[in-house]
C-alpha cells in the first residue's frame, strides 16, 4: 500500500473515506499497527543519537567464509532456462551499464557521473514508482549473470560493477538510518532484493575470495541480511513476505558457518508464506506475474537446499510443486503471461523458462497431483484461483471469475469481474490490459477500471469502487458454476453490487464453447434503467476488418503483420449499436500502446445482449433467452439448446 494512500490527511476527503474504510476494514491487525510501527521509526529512528549503520557493521563476524559453488551452479541452471531471445535481452541491458546507463521499466537513467554513482540524485526515480526499489536492490547486478555464461566474457563490466559497489559502501545517504528509517534504499522489499542479486554476483563474479572487493561484497551482503532478518515484513505480507523469506534463506546457503541462523528464519518465513497458496497452487494476489516471481523464489530455494545436501521440507516442495503445476494450467496456447490484475511483461521469467526452471530443479509437472496431495481440479479450470478455460488446444478463452485478491491484500486487483481473453489459432486476440505503474495516476485507474477489461460496465459505476494506488471499496462476491454438458463446456458468473440502500445491479455473464466458436452472454438487470456497455479489447497485433457485406456488424479478426484470410470472427448480437475506438494498452510498465476496442452499446434495467466469436464465418447468428435459465443460440438457422444453469 503506498504512502499516499495511507496518510491521515486523505480521512478529510470524502470521497476517499469510503474506500479507505473499506480498505482498511479488511486489513488484518498486524498490517494495521505495522503501518503506524514503519511511520514512527521513520520519524523517530533518525533524530536518535545512536549511530545504526554502525552497529550492524559491528555485527559483522571476521573472517566470514563462503560457499559460492551451489549458487553458482543453480545459476548456470536458470541461464540455461532461459531462450536466447531473453539471453539477448540481459546482454543489451549490460551494454548499457558500460555507457553509465541503467534501464527499468521502459525508462532509461544516467546514473554514473565524474562524481561515481548518484544514487541518491534527482535523476534517480523515487522508490514509490518501483524504478527506486529496482535500481536499490540492484537488479542491474544480475543482467551480466543471466546474459553471459562467464565474467570473462563481459569483463570490462565486471570491472565497471566492482567500481559501483564499491561507490555504494562509501556513498553518503545508503546508511542505514541516516536520512529515513525503512525508507529509500533500506525498506526491507529492497534490500531483499538487494541480497539475491549480490549473492549471485558473488557467485558469477568473484574468482579470488581473499581480494578486498570480494571481501567488501561479503560484508555488504551480511550486512544486508542481519538488518532484514530484523525487519521482516509479516505485517506486508504477500510477495514482499516471499522475497524476504527467500533473501534469508540464500544468505543463510551462502554463508556457510555464519549463515544457519538466516537460513533457518528464511525457510520459516518460506514455509509461513506457503499459505498465500490457493488449493489449485495459485498465489492468492492473482496475478500471474507474481506467481511466476514467487514460484521462482520457491524454486531457487528447494534446489539450493537440496545442492548443499539439506533436506527440503515437504511442505515448501508440495508448494513449490503445486505452484508449478498452476503455471502449467495457466499458460496460455502463445506461452506469454496473462496479463491479468497487475501483470507485465518483463518483470518476472517468461512462462517457458520459469516452467523449464522447475523441471530443471526436480519438479515434475505432468505428474499425479494426488501423489504430491495438492489435486488441481478434473476440470479445465483454476477454481480456486477463479480462472477457467473455454477450448483446448492453440484455440482457447479464458475467462476470469474470481473475486479480487485476498480481503486484506487486494492491492494488485482489478475490476475484471467475469473479464474473457481468447486466443486462435496460438495467436492472442482478446488481451487484458496490464499495468503503467503504480502511483495513483490516470494510467493506473485506467488499468484497474471495469472499462479496461473485456466485460460489462452499467452505467459509469465500477463493481468495486477504486482509488489512489490500491484501495478498494465494498468488495463484491462472484458466483460461478463451470462445467461441460453434452460436448458444450460453459461457465455461468453473476454477481450483484449495490449502489444505495434502494439502488442495487445484477450482472450475470454466460459463456459457452463449441468446437470453433465461443458465445458470451451477459444479462445485467437494476433498480433503474442506464447506459449498458460491453468492451472487447483486441490485442495490437491483431487488426480488425468490417465485414464486406455492410449490413452487418460482424467483424473480422487478421494479423496485423501480413495481408491474409481471416483468423476469426465476432458477431455483436442484440447490441442497440457497436463503436469502435481506440483504448490503451499497458504491455510494459511505462510503455502505452494503442489497440482497437469494441463496444456494444444498450440501455435499459433489464438488458441482454452478448458476441459470438467463431473460427469460421456465419451469415445469421441468434440467440434466445426467453427465461433466466436456458440459453437458445441459432446459427445459419440450425438451433440448439445450450446446457441449462440455475439462476
Amino acid at each position: 500500500m503506498s504512502e499516499s494512500d495511507t496518510s491521515l490527511w486523505a480521512f478529510a476527503d470524502a470521497g476517499r473515506s469510503p474506500l479507505l474504510y473499506h480498505t482498511a476494514r479488511n486489513m488484518q491487525s498486524r498490517q494495521i499497527l505495522g503501518i503506524a510501527e514503519r511511520k514512527l521509526r521513520h520519524l523517530v529512528v533518525p533524530s536518535i543519537p545512536i549511530d545504526f549503520d554502525a552497529r550492524y557493521e559491528s555485527a559483522i563476524p571476521e573472517p566470514l567464509s563462503v560457499r559460492s559453488e551451489p549458487i553458482a551452479a543453480n545459476t548456470a541452471t536458470l541461464r540455461g532456462c532461459l531462450s536466447p531471445t531473453a539471453r539477448m535481452r540481459f546482454r543489451r541491458l549490460t551494454d548499457g551499464l558500460g555507457a553509465g546507463e541503467v534501464t527499468f521499466r521502459n525508462r532509461t537513467v544516467a546514473v554514473d557521473g565524474p562524481r561515481g554513482v548518484d544514487w541518491l540524485g534527482e535523476s534517480v526515480p523515487s522508490p514509490s514508482t518501483l524504478w527506486g526499489v529496482q535500481f536499490y536492490g540492484l537488479t542491474f547486478l544480475v543482467w551480466p549473470v543471466l546474459g553471459y555464461g562467464a565474467v570473462d566474457s563481459c569483463r570490462p563490466i565486471a570491472e565497471t560493477l566492482r567500481d559501483w559497489i564499491d561507490d555504494w559502501s562509501t556513498a553518503d545517504g545508503t546508511e542505514i538510518g541516516r536520512a529515513a528509517y525503512l525508507r529509500r534504499v533500506w525498506t526491507p522489499h529492497t534490500v531483499s532484493l538487494r541480497v539475491i542479486h549480490l549473492v549471485r554476483y558473488y557467485a558469477w563474479a568473484v574468482d579470488d575470495h581473499g581480494t578486498e572487493h570480494a571481501r567488501l561484497l561479503r560484508r555488504l551482503i551480511y550486512k544486508n541480511a542481519g538488518f532484514l532478518s530484523n525487519h521482516v515484513e509479516h505485517d506486508v505480507g504477500g510477495n514482499h513476505l516471499i522475497e524476504n523469506g527467500a533473501a534469508l534463506a540464500l544468505a543463510g546457503l551462502f554463508f556457510e558457518a555464519d549463515g544457519s541462523g538466516f537460513l533457518r528464519q528464511g525457510v520459516d518465513v518460506l514455509q509461513t508464506a506457503a499459505a498465500q497458496f490457493l488449493a489449485d497452487g495459485g498465489h492468492f494476489e492473482l496475478s500471474p506475474m507474481y506467481h511466476v516471481i514467487t514460484l521462482t523464489r520457491y524454486l531457487t530455494v528447494c534446489d539450493l537446499l537440496e545442492r548443499t545436501g539439506r533436506e527440503v521440507p515437504r511442505d515448501l516442495w508440495r508448494t513449490t510443486a503445486a505452484a508449478a503445476r498452476h503455471l502449467d494450467a495457466l499458460r496460455p496456447p502463445d506461452g506469454r503471461l496473462p496479463l491479468l490484475n497487475d501483470a507485465a511483461f518483463g518483470m518476472a521469467l517468461p512462462m517457458d523458462a520459469c516452467l523449464d526452471y522447475a523441471r530443471s530443479v526436480g519438479i515434475d509437472i505432468d505428474a499425479s497431483a494426488e501423489a504430491e496431495q495438492s489435486p488441481l481440479p478434473d476440470q479445465n479450470g483454476l477454481e480456486a484461483s477463479g480462472y477457467y478455460w473455454i477450448g483446448d488446444g492453440t484455440d482457447r478463452l479464458l475467462a476470469d471469475g474470481g473475486a479480487v485478491g485476498p480481503p486484506h491484500l487486494p492491492a494488485h486487483s482489478h475490476n475484471d469481474h467475469f473479464a474473457v481473453l481468447w486466443w486462435v489459432d496460438g495467436q492472442r486476440l482478446l488481451c487484458d490490459t496490464g499495468v503503467y505503474e503504480y502511483l495513483p495516476t490516470d494510467e493506473r485507474q485506467h488499468a484497474r477500471s471495469v472499462a479496461a477489461h473485456n466485460t460489462v460496465q452499467y452505467g459509469a459505476l465500477e463493481p468495486i469502487p477504486i482509488g489512489g494506488s490500491y484501495l478498494f471499496g465494498r468488495r463484491i462476491e462472484p458466483t460461478i458454476r463451470y462445467g461441460t454438458d453434452d460436448g458444450i463446456a460453459y461457465f455461468d458468473g453473476s454477481y450483484t453490487r449495490h449502489i444505495s440502500r434502494d439502488g442495487r445491479y445484477r450482472h450475470r455473464r454466460r459463456i459457452y464453447g463449441g468446437d470453433d466458436w465461443w458465445l458470451v452472454w451477459d444479462r445485467l438487470t437494476a433498480s433503474a434503467p442506464d447506459r449498458v456497455r460491453s468492451r472487447l479489447h483486441f490485442d495490437p497485433a491483431v487488426r480488425i476488418e468490417p465485414d464486406p457485406e455492410p449490413d452487418r456488424s460482424r467483424v473480422q479478426v487478421h494479423r496485423a503483420e501480413r495481408d491474409s484470410d481471416p483468423l476469426a470472427y465476432c458477431h455483436p448480437v442484440d447490441a442497440r449499436s457497436v463503436s469502435r475506438s481506440q483504448s490503451r494498452y499497458f504491455p510494459a510498465f511505462g510503455q502505452s500502446v494503442p489497440r482497437t476496442c469494441l463496444t456494444l452499446h444498450s440501455h435499459g434495467e433489464d438488458v441482454s445482449l452478448g458476441y459470438l466469436l467463431s473460427r469460421h464465418s456465419y451469415d445469421a447468428v441468434g440467440v434466445s433467452s426467453g427465461d433466466a435459465a436456458s440459453v437458445e443460440l441459432s446459427l445459419d438457422g440450425r438451433t440448439q439448446v445450450l446446457p441449462a444453469t440455475v439462476d
